[in-house]
């Protein structure tokens, strides 16, 4: 398989670029103009520059491939002008769906998000692609990202454009470079997680998410959401597991999600007005993904991707925990230090 991984040196987009390298595929990876491609260069995959926004030529990068895994689609860096942040998630969504069909690509796959789940309906206990996102969830800039660039998507299969959508739930793992979901293990780690917003959540491993994109590509039916889920537990116990792991003590404040979300908000403005001085520590978007949790049925995917049975929650936490240490983003503590 002949295969292009937009977004190929962010988390999600070097583990697909590994999965596709292990397996024996021939893999294109882009990345941006100013990125660090330390994590990515090791790969295995070639590695090119791309811009996704402005590159007149983009039909022309897309062309000749097999499949393309569309890893990049927009990531608010603040949830601060969500009509800016949806109009820009829809051109670049729109852009890259009309230059893959002109590419003619055998297969699109879209790392699209959980976000786009809604509530399960009356009678269940778990929801599934069915479930639509909470009409109030339009209202986080994060959420409405994610459902506008689904939403292009999926229209752009109607036209045509052999698409399939993974919807992943909260990711661990492995080339989580920026410490995205794993900021949580190094604040553990450091010490510097003195409170948590409660809430419902799932997690997936990211070698089995990666494992998902390649199986969308083969077996994905064109205009279908899957799903990608690993276990449903919640914040509270995600933090007990890893700071288990870590051999520290997990918080033990609960802050209530309705001051988490003016605090986050708050704490973004500070960023912004200090652009490279400052980083988040309550990002808004985490406080919206609590607030919107859910729990959910990956059975269609493992069903009709025939993905496997997701490692246990404490062995994800393990191998991520492991490559953080070996990483020097801290030093080596506890059980997690364990070398076997």
């Amino acid at each position: 398989m002949k295969a292009l991984v937009l977004g190929g040196n962010g988390f999600i987009g070097m583990n697909v670029v590994r999965a596709l390298v292990q397996t024996g595929h021939e893999v294109t990876a882009t990345r941006r103009e100013r990125s660090n491609t330390l994590f990515a260069r090791k790969l295995g995959a070639k590695l090119v520059q791309a811009d996704l926004d402005q590159d007149p030529d983009l039909p022309r990068l897309l062309e000749g491939y097999d499949v393309v895994f569309d890893c990049a689609s927009h990531y608010p860096r603040y949830s601060l002008d969500l009509a800016a942040e949806v109009a820009m998630a829809r051109r670049r969504a729109r852009r890259i769906a009309m230059a893959a069909r002109q590419g003619g690509v055998g297969r699109y796959v879209l790392t699209s998000s959980v976000a786009t789940v809604g509530s399960p309906r009356a009678g269940r206990t778990l929801s599934t692609e069915e479930d639509a996102a909470d009409p109030r969830a339009r209202r986080s800039v994060y959420h409405a990202v994610k459902l506008a660039v689904e939403e292009e998507v999926l229209e752009a299969a109607v036209r045509g454009l052999p698409a399939v959508v993974l919807c992943p739930t909260g990711v661990v793992g492995e080339l989580d470079v920026k410490a995205g979901t794993g900021f949580v293990m190094v604040a553990l780690a450091h010490g510097r997680l003195r409170f948590y917003v409660e809430g419902r959540t799932n997690i997936v491993d990211a070698d089995q998410l990666a494992a998902a994109h390649l199986a969308a590509a083969e077996r994905g039916q064109v205009g279908e959401r899957y799903i990608v889920a690993g276990h449903n537990t919640t914040i509270g116990e995600f933090l007990r597991v890893i700071a288990e792991h870590l051999g520290v003590k997990p918080p033990i404040r609960r802050v209530p999600v309705w001051l988490a979300g003016p605090i986050a908000t708050l704490d973004e403005r500070r960023c912004r007005a200090r652009p490279g001085r400052s980083r988040r520590f309550l990002a808004r978007e985490f406080v919206d993904i609590v607030r919107f949790g859910v729990w959910v049925d990956g059975a269609k995917a493992t069903e009709t991707l025939g993905l496997q049975s997701p490692l246990p929650l404490f062995e994800t936490v393990r191998k991520a925990c492991r490559w953080y240490e070996r990483h020097r983003y801290w030093k080596p503590r506890g059980p997690a230090a364990d070398s076997t």
